[in-house]
This record gives C-alpha cells, structure tokens and sequence, in this order.
C-alpha cells in the first residue's frame, strides 16, 4: 500500500524547485538570459559558431552558381541551390573520406570517393554552364548509385557498409530533382541494392581490399559517416524549406497590404462617387435653374443679380470641389514638391486672415490677429498659405454669428506654432480620431449652409508633414477648437539679412523724432498682445 507523501519533505521539494527556476539555470519568461559557458560549454559554444560560419560560406558559394534562368522561379531557384550545396558539401565530405581510407591503406576505396568528389565538384559548375537544373540533379544521383555500387565491390558486398548508403539515393533524388524523377532512381538504387545481394547469394565473392585488422572501423566510420550523411541532407534541405517558407510569409504579408490598400481604394471611390453625386449634383442644380431663370429675360435687375451670384456659388463650390480632388490625388502620387524657405509666418497668418475676413462679414465674424515681429520658420510659403486658409474658413464655416475667430502665433522648441481659435460646437473624442481622414463627415454642421468635401483637412495633414511640421487639434464638445499647425522655426542664421536690417533699424528709432514711420506707430499699443481686427 502506498504510503501518503510527507508534508515537510514535499514543502522541501518544491522550495528546491523554486530556487531551481528562479536561478540562471533557466530562461525567465520576458527576459533572455545571457549565460556565460565554461569549460565543455564553451568549447560547444566555439564549435557552434563555427559551424554557422562554414554553413554560411557554403550558403554564399552556392549563390554563386545559381543560373539566371532560375531567378524568376522560386522553386528552380530552391533545387538549384540544393544542387549548388548538396555539391560543396559533398565534395568537402568526399574528401576528409578519401584521406580517412588512404589512411588505413583502403587504396581501392580512396580513389572511388576521389573520383566521386571530383564529379560533386563539378556539379555546380555543370549547372551554372547549362543553366540546366535537372541535368545537374539527375549527374548527382548517378554519381551517388555508380559510386556505392562500386565501394560495394570493394568493401564485402552485402556484407559491408556501403549498400546502407544506397538507402540515401532516393532521399536526395526527392530533393534533386522531384518526385516523379525520384521514383525512376528508388527503382535504380533497388535494383544496385538487389544485385549485390543476389551476386553474393550466387557465390560471387566481394572481398574487402583493404587489411582486414581495419575492417570493424572501417564498417563503423561508413555507418557512422551515414549518420552525418543524412544530417547534412537534412540541413540543405531544412534551410532550402525556411528559406522557401520566408519568402511565402513576405509574398503573403505583402499580399495582405495589397489587399487592405485596395480594400480601401475601393471605400474611397464609393465615397467619392457619393460625394461626387451630392457635391456636384446640388450647385450643377443651382446653375440650370437660375440660368433658365435668366434664359427668359423677364427678371428685374435685382433678381438678375442673384441668380447671377448663385450661379457664381455654386461654380466656386464645384471648383473647390475639383481642387480638392486634384490636390488630395498629387499629394498621394508624390507629384507635391514643397520648397522650402524661410518665411515670415506672422506675415503669411495676417495675409490668411485678411482673405477669409470677407466671407466672415458676412456672419459678423471678426478674425483677430496679433501684431508683432516677424516670426520666422521653415516653410514652404503657397502650401502655408493653403493650410491656414483651410483652417481660418473651418472656423468660419463652423463659427456661430456674432462670434470671434483668434489667430496666435508662438515660438518654443525650435518650432513655430500657429493656432487658429474658433468658438464653435467643439469636436467630439470621436470626431478627433477621425479628424483628419479622407471624405470624412463629422457631427459638426456649417453655421451658414456652407459645403464641405471631407478632404480639406486630410490635404492639411498631408502638405504640414510634406514640411516636417504637423498639425493637431484641440477641442472640448461644446467649447470651441483649437488648430495648431507646427513648423520649425528659423536658426538666427537662417533669417534673410534684409529683414534683420530692417528689424534692426525699427529698434534704432527714436520715439517722437520727426519720421513718417515712427510717426505712424502707436506708441500706446502693446503690438506683441493687442488683437487686430483683419477688415
């Protein structure tokens, strides 16, 4: 009857087993443990790398007689270097066999494998002369059946270690040359196999020719070399398989990113066509109807005007439209070159201002800015110029009546940052994350009707980072956005010598002396905080 384990000792146990795991004996789980061999370890260690290193250059060699008519197919490619290596390394293992048999005075043994080296060595160069991947892996099994046969006739017939090694000819031949050819050598190998067998079974005498004290080692290295042998053979063909395997993944990760780009090419173009069919449709209705209307010439003056102006609408809005298209298609083809130059963004933001100030009358908008000194950045002025314009007539388009639209600049870590403040409905967290995708239709609705295309601010991302700035939003629902395009700012060297010329004779000025410039300034204004209404 078993007895019921003790408590102390399994405590004991399992302590041992802790301490066991916990030492540097094993592989910790999200760390790798670098151990340090000593003694027997590290000469494993130093064999290990030294068999990476002839793997290698046995890898490098055989790249080298590839055919070029392989390269366009992979597997002609993978049983070209099978054949390229399975030749090096026969030839290196050939012939560390013949010096093993010259040694022992195996005379006869020695030149069949010299001979059979001879013809591995030529494989390759046979193969890259021919450009002939089958001649090649079929020279290789005849070389491998006629060269076992004969250590047959040599070594003892049946009797001796060479018929083991016909075993390996239908192996290699899968490998060589495929399955169907392989089938023809098992036949062949079965049959050299099978006729060394019946000729000792008929009294036909194989005698070893070599002494027979060296016989027992001479059957030992031959089993012995077999197991090499076939572990080299499985080596090629392992690596033939990760190297086959390797290039699939990639060729099926690479078909993966095609398919989700063209997946989402396609969810673009059923977007654009809506938005083609919407956008268009709507201003193409605008122009047919009041062009009819002025078709009939019986309009008063007034109302002439109007239909006029809607026709103008509706004809800016269907360009804005096509730009966008076109300007959304160059950015994604590469064709946007951006040149880049130092630039004065104040300059720039005010012009912005001042061109969006007409269609924010028109709402009661002011569009505040702030006077100051030039702020200098790295920029490429027309894509600066189209990026602010797209942001200031956001915030007009989603700006209330009556309300306020901030234009501030600032400098800090070598960038400029312009933000443009409006006070409308805010953004959502949802809103943010899709903010600046293509044809995206946010909760947000224009306060006066305006139109919306869902790609101004995906041009805006694009064109920021075409300059190595960005730009990013921040907003709470209810409270308004803020935009924020950063640009890097000019180094003091990078300013051009005229500006600083001129910076430089403003700050030389003496307040109150009789000149026209001076004259002009208000010496009571903070022109680094005082908003300035753009009219």
């Amino acid at each position: 009857m078993a007895t019921p384990p003790n408590n102390e000792s399994q405590t004991t146990f399992q302590s041992a087993v802790l301490r066991l795991t916990e030492s540097d004996f094993f592989l910790q789980t999200g760390r790798l443990v670098k151990l340090k061999p000593r003694g027997f370890g590290k000469l494993l260690a130093g064999a290990q790398t030294l068999w990476n290193s002839a793997l290698r250059l046995v890898g490098e060699a055989a790249e080298r007689f590839i055919p070029t008519s392989c390269q366009t197919d992979p597997e002609s490619a993978r049983r070209a270097r099978l054949i390229a290596r399975f030749g090096i390394l026969g030839t290196i293992f050939g012939s560390v066999f013949a010096a093993f048999y010259a040694l022992v005075n195996h005379i006869w043994g020695a030149g069949i494998v010299i001979v059979c080296s001879a013809g591995f060595a030529g494989i390759p160069w046979l193969m890259r002369r021919t450009q002939s991947v089958p001649l090649a892996g079929h020279s290789l099994c005849g070389i491998l059946i006629l060269g076992f046969t004969a250590l047959c006739g040599c070594e003892g017939g049946s009797e001796g270690h060479a018929i083991a090694w016909l075993v390996s000819v239908p192996l290699c031949a899968l490998l060589l040359v495929g399955r169907k050819a392989a089938g023809s050598w098992a036949i062949l190998s079965f049959a050299a196999g099978a006729g060394v067998v019946a000729a000792n079974m008929l009294g036909w005498e194989m005698r070893p020719t070599y002494p027979p004290s060296w016989h027992p080692l001479i059957n030992a290295a031959g089993y012995l070399a077999l197991i090499v042998f076939m572990f080299l053979l499985g080596i090629i063909f392992e690596g033939g398989r990760e190297r086959a395997f390797a290039k699939m993944s990639e060729a099926n990760a690479k078909l993966a990113t095609s398919n989700d780009q063209l997946a989402k090419l396609n969810q673009e173009k059923n977007e654009f066509l809506g938005i083609a069919a919407h956008d268009l449709k709507n201003p193409l209705t605008v122009i047919i109807g009041s062009a009819e209307l002025l078709k009939m010439n019986s309009l008063p003056p007034p109302q002439a005007i109007k239909m006029a102006s809607n026709i103008v609408g509706a004809g800016q809005r269907m360009f804005q439209l096509i730009k966008d298209l076109l300007d959304a298609n160059a950015i994604e083809q590469g064709k946007f070159t951006s040149n880049i130059v130092p630039c004065d963004l104040r300059a720039v933001a005010n012009e912005c201002a001042a061109n969006n100030q007409t269609h924010a009358t028109r709402k009661q908008i002011v569009i505040c800015t702030e006077e100051g000194d030039a702020v200098w950045g790295k920029a490429d002025r027309n894509a600066t110029m189209q990026i602010l314009d797209n942001l200031m007539s956001n915030a007009v388009k989603f700006s209330p009546h009556q309300s306020t639209v901030q234009v501030k600049l600032a400098v800090a870590n070598g960038y400029v940052s312009i933000g443009v403040k409006d006070q409308g409905p805010g953004l959502s967290a949802e809103d943010q994350k899709k903010l600046f995708g293509k044809f995206v239709r946010l909760s947000a609705q224009p306060t006066g009707g305006e139109s919306s295309t869902g790609l101004g601010l995906s041009i805006v991302k694009k064109l920021a980072e075409a300059m190595a700035g960005t730009v990013l939003c921040e907003s709470v629902l209810g409270e308004g956005a803020t935009f924020l395009l950063r640009l890097p700012a000019c180094e003091e060297s990078e300013i051009p010598l005229d500006s600083k010329a001129k910076a430089e004779s403003a700050a030389n000025k003496i307040p109150g002396a009789p000149n026209r410039d001076v004259a002009a300034q208000n010496p009571a204004t903070d022109s680094a905080k005082t908003p300035v209404r753009v009219s």
